[in-house]
């Protein structure tokens, strides 16, 4: 019961999008996005990337990596975007 009530509070706690604004080498407004968890996916990150960079954007990385724990796997991703101008 214990495991399952902390993993439970891991999942949620790794739900949403976290963009941290990033100037980029190009001059442009950019964005690391970071969209972890089991219930997340690329979607959470793409809408999150509209939302940052409403003239629309061009994606600089996008990485996935599944990371495993006594309590399960846990995915993370990271989508790099530069805001057009």
């Amino acid at each position: 019961m214990r495991r399952s009530a902390i993993l439970l509070m891991v999942l949620l706690a790794g739900c949403g999008a976290t963009v941290k604004p990033t100037p980029m080498t190009n001059g442009h407004d950019g964005a690391v996005i970071s969209c972890d968890g089991l219930l997340y996916n690329w979607k959470i990150c793409d809408r999150a990337a509209r939302k940052t960079c409403p003239r629309g954007y061009d994606v600089v990385d996008r990485e996935e990596k599944k990371n495993h724990t006594d309590y399960g796997s846990y995915t993370t991703r990271k989508l790099v975007v530069s805001c057009r101008q």
